[in-house]
């Protein structure tokens, strides 16, 4: 068993449409048109990077020439989302769009109908027939049902306590509806004495600085365990980079993850999870997405502080 992993698309065959015809990406585009020959349509989302939004249209106005509709958020959203998204409307597969560090490409990742990667051997590449009929592009709103499910895990009877000092979250749209939700205050108070926060531009990533230092991954993940464990009384199974198992035994059953942090959500996405990780800052916990959720990971860390 392996995952279908993501693609990654020079910007300017995005741009001219020429991806979709490319040897190299023959396997996605036939395994596209596959997955919707029954059900011709599409959930698509885009991250927060920087012309993420244009590459999405451009890749979804090709999509529609294969007969499929494609139904995309007008702002960007969290990859956790569009996993949630998925799985509520039973889709037959989503696609996220976002950019790639240091690079004039496009990642494009497949995402299945229960929210994770594809398993290898769910590919399909049969020969699809051209459809005579064009699809159509709609809106389609993502954030209000995401939002619902992030505040379902928020703790409202928290006690008071240390706050963030600052909290960046590059999700304009989605922060604004997000502060009007009362459950998820806790990451709207200010603290001059607590940490920086940092979403990542996808939504999977969370940095926490504090007295000007990073505070790792890897503690951010052993505190939000404990919390897990003994204060939501939570068990389940702790996915962890190949060697970095230490101080984790006390939290539930350990699996070591070897490959990369697409191997590590590809595995989340079929465990009895507790808490999975990975050194750049993605946290995927228990009831959300495998794909890391850094905005469910903030809140979980403000309430063990308290």
């Amino acid at each position: 068993m392996s995952p279908i992993y993501p693609i990654v698309i020079p910007a300017a065959q995005v741009a001219n449409s020429s991806w979709a015809t490319a040897e190299e990406f023959a396997s996605i585009v036939l395994h596209i048109k596959n997955l919707c020959s029954n059900f011709p349509s599409i959930l698509m989302a885009y991250s927060a990077d920087f012309e993420a939004k244009v590459n999405a249209v451009m890749l979804a106005e090709e999509i529609v020439n294969w007969g499929i509709n494609v139904f995309i958020p007008d702002s960007p959203v969290p990859l956790a989302a569009i996993s949630y998204a998925i799985t509520t409307k039973a889709m037959p597969i989503g696609l996220y769009i976002e950019g790639v560090k240091n690079s004039d490409s496009v990642r494009l990742i497949p995402i299945s109908s229960h929210g994770g990667l594809f398993d290898n051997q769910d590919l399909k590449t049969a020969f699809v027939a051209s459809s005579s009929k064009k699809g159509v592009i709609g809106s389609t709103d993502i954030s209000s049902s995401y939002i619902k499910h992030l505040a379902g895990f928020a703790d409202p009877y928290i006690e008071k306590g240390l706050s963030f000092s600052s909290f960046e979250n590059p999700f304009k749209e989605l922060n604004k509806a997000m502060s009007q939700n009362e459950n998820l205050g806790i990451l709207f108070e200010k603290d001059p004495k607590g940490p920086k926060a940092v979403i990542g531009n996808n939504g999977s990533l969370l940095k926490l600085e504090e007295n000007g230092a990073q505070i790792s991954t890897e503690q951010i993940a052993k505190r939000i365990s404990k919390y897990l464990k003994e204060e939501r009384y939570a068990s389940g199974t702790l996915l962890v980079p190949a060697g970095n198992s230490n101080g984790f035994g006390e939290f539930g059953e350990i699996a070591e993850i070897e490959g990369n942090d697409f191997d590590l959500i590809y595995s989340a996405g079929f465990s009895d999870l507790l808490l999975s990780w990975w050194p750049d800052g993605l946290i995927a916990m228990q009831g959300s997405s495998c794909f890391g959720d850094g905005l469910l990971a903030a809140i979980y860390y403000l309430e063990s502080l308290r």
